[in-house]
């Protein structure tokens, strides 16, 4: 039997084939070079969206090496595509990317004036970034498939309404998703909110920390802070433990819950989650931390 994902990407194999899909949008894993999904060795496109520390138990321990792992889905005469990206991790692309002889291209993040007014579907400044390479794959596609003679890369001052439709109208389960317990809705009982995200690196738990301080903004107190240096991240959570046991409000429980398996420390995504929430004014106590570890 193989393993889960194996398991998955085989039968997702099977039902692309047996549906007869014009094109299939395929996500690693984990990694690249000995993903399952790299079977597949003449895409018609790929692309590497922004890197940071994950799965470092089996990709490496920098992000010159994790970058080396996730270069893996490169192929010769296939055009590679990837986000800004912090240096290390960019020089380790373009050098993979020469070794296959395929010049690498970096999409900018998406200019927001192109959406006609609208805003993107998914939640978060970084999805301007994500919506960027999104366009850059899916004109590439078009072009090679001769569904389209002009990039959009190449012409920037306007986006043809599918693809305007398609990143305004995106939706994520489980991505900066807010769900209210419609069970709870008396004045009595108070409510009941649930903010889902599935952080789990440091990376993405600032982004999290970053939607998450946005959406409660108007159900949490606007004072200011001082703490002591937010590199003492205990003596962060008693000042904080004493800015909450002095105020008292609106009878509202917000859970945040998000992703921390057995193989990520708590200990280096909370200070993240801690942090970024204070920089926004929105200070969580020692009790709601430990709550969520729960």
């Amino acid at each position: 039997m193989p393993t889960y994902f194996r398991f998955l990407a085989l039968l997702a194999f099977k039902i692309f084939a047996a549906e007869q899909v014009d094109v299939a949008i395929l996500e690693v894993g984990l990694g690249g070079t000995f993903d399952a999904t790299n079977v597949v060795q003449t895409p018609v496109v790929c692309g590497i969206s922004s890197l940071g520390y994950d799965h470092m138990e089996i990709l490496g321990n920098t992000l010159g090496e994790i970058a080396g792992e996730k270069a893996g889905i490169f192929k010769h005469g296939v055009p590679p595509f990837t986000v800004p990206q912090p240096d290390e991790a960019m020089h380790v692309l373009e050098e993979k990317a020469s070794k296959r002889d395929v010049p690498l291209q970096v999409a900018p993040p998406l200019d927001s004036n192109l959406l006609n007014g609208l805003k993107l579907g998914l939640e978060g400044e970084h999805q301007y970034i994500n919506a960027g390479l999104a366009v850059a794959l899916s004109s590439k596609w078009l072009q090679r498939t001769d569904h389209l003679e002009i990039s959009y890369l190449e012409q920037t001052s306007s986006l043809p309404e599918q693809f305007i439709k398609g990143l305004t109208t995106a939706c994520l389960q489980g991505r900066a998703q807010i769900v209210p317990d419609r069970c709870i809705n008396n004045e009595s009982d108070g409510d009941l909110v649930f903010y889902f995200d599935g952080a789990h690196s440091p990376e993405s738990m600032e982004v999290c920390a970053r939607w998450f301080s946005l959406a409660i903004k108007d159900d949490y107190p606007q004072n200011t802070l001082n703490c002591p240096s937010q590199n003492n991240f205990q003596s962060m959570l008693e000042c904080v433990d004493k800015y909450h046991n002095g105020k008292s409000g609106k009878n509202l429980m917000q859970i945040l819950l998000f992703n921390c398996m057995s193989v990520r420390d708590p200990q280096l995504l909370l200070p993240r989650l801690m942090k970024t929430c204070a920089t926004h004014g929105k200070f969580l106590s020692k009790k709601h931390l430990q709550m969520k570890l729960v």
